[in-house]
């Protein structure tokens, strides 16, 4: 199968553009004059020129990716064989480098490779690419597929969580701090040609005010320059692992900060663990997959550690709670999962758990910083306010 592109008149004389798979650039043609389109233009993408966006890549967005899993779960649950399921998916992508991307899988699974390693090939996630070929092994597709989609779906609304209480801070700061700076470079100059010539010794609050405009005019571009280099030398630094351990470990002795974090990295790899195992995954592979949901290096290490202590036959519970990062309800239930053999369920269940006090605490640190940051814009224009018109002030009383 070949994929081209087109470019047609309908019935009614509008111009129509796409791609359409087909055999052969007759089969192609054969395809559009059965939907009533003349065709104008078509060509086929050469894989020399698509080779780094249709083989090399996944183009398919996390939403995407949720879609389709949850469209391949549907409809190989509902008997469609899955080259037709993979077809009818790539139609129904709405981009063209995401509908090259599952045409790619198809091609590959057409001339006989199985979908997990189509879909390496396109760097889909490893724990997506581990659970598929879990389940084209116990012939469980549609009950993996729809697994899957839920664990991104878990995963996407964490995120979002995430980013809202950090968005609106952030946007909030961000507005504070320009205003600010235009009050600075702009209304301040223009006010102390004012106050110089009225003369007369300014309030110390207006010194200050003047001092830090005449440093932003002066040295402005300086600072953004210090500013960006501060940023990119962060960013070469943490390219070093000892790096990366310095600062996790310093995140990890923060109040408030640690307690988050952790909570965060513990239900993303039980959400994980518990998804890989329910899909027939091994243990010890399960377990090199979900490692790498930890986002904090030392969690990384514990998690690597426990793998080996698992292989020499040891409790997972007893393994995660030697670092004393884990919380102590989280390796209780490990233990109760792991005798009872339900463990795959017990780590969906600790997921809940601690997905529900993420939002929790989020919720409640995004109520306790919004007045803040309120208060702080009140201060921050007020002083400005008061620097400005104290001097006013001053000059009204000489006049009288």
């Amino acid at each position: 199968m070949s994929v081209f592109t087109y470019e047609a008149l309908d019935s009614a004389g509008r111009k129509k553009r796409g791609e359409i798979e087909a055999d052969s650039e007759r089969g192609a043609r054969q395809k559009l004059k059965s939907k009533q389109l003349i065709v104008r233009k078509l060509n086929a993408i050469e894989k020399h020129q698509k080779g780094k966006d249709s083989a090399g890549q996944a183009h398919l967005n996390s939403s995407e990716t949720v879609l389709f899993l949850q469209q391949l779960a549907t409809l190989t649950e509902a008997g469609m064989p899955l080259i037709e399921a993979l077809s009818s998916m790539a139609e129904g992508m709405s981009r063209q480098q995401s509908r090259r991307a599952v045409f790619t899988i198809r091609k590959k699974v057409l001339e006989g490779g199985a979908l997990a390693d189509a879909l390496r090939d396109q760097h889909f996630d490893e724990v997506i690419c581990n659970m598929i070929a879990a389940g084209e092994e116990t012939g469980q597709m549609e009950a993996v597929a729809a697994r899957l989609a839920q664990l991104l779906e878990h995963r996407q609304a964490l995120s979002q969580e995430l980013l809202s209480a950090t968005l609106y801070p952030a946007i909030i700061l961000s507005f504070g701090i320009v205003v600010m700076l235009f009050l600075m470079a702009v209304v301040v100059p223009k006010m102390v040609a004012v106050f110089e010539r009225s003369g007369g010794d300014l309030p110390t609050l207006t010194k200050v005010v003047i001092a830090l405009s005449d440093f932003l005019r002066d040295h402005g571009g300086w600072l953004v320059v210090a500013i960006a280099a501060l940023i990119l030398g962060y960013k070469l630094v943490m390219r070093n692992l000892s790096a990366q351990e310095w600062r996790d470990a310093w995140l990890m002795r923060l109040p408030g900060i640690s307690t988050l974090l952790i909570t965060i990295d513990t239900a993303r790899f039980s959400r994980t663990l518990g998804m890989l195992l329910s899909g027939g995954v091994p243990a010890l592979a399960a377990m090199l997959i979900a490692n790498q949901c930890w986002s904090l290096l030392p969690l990384k290490a514990l998690g690597e550690d426990a793998r080996e202590s698992l292989r020499e036959g040891e409790s997972l519970a007893v393994a995660l709670k030697k670092g004393g990062y884990i919380p102590t309800m989280a390796t209780q239930l490990l233990a109760v999962g792991e005798q009872s053999g339900q463990l795959d369920s017990m780590l969906i269940r600790i997921a809940d758990h601690y997905e529900k006090e993420v939002s929790r605490n989020l919720k409640r640190m995004l109520t306790i910083a919004e007045p803040l940051l309120v208060m702080f814009m009140a201060v921050g224009v007020g002083s400005l306010a008061m620097a400005i018109l104290l001097p006013i002030a001053e000059m009204n009383q000489l006049v009288k």
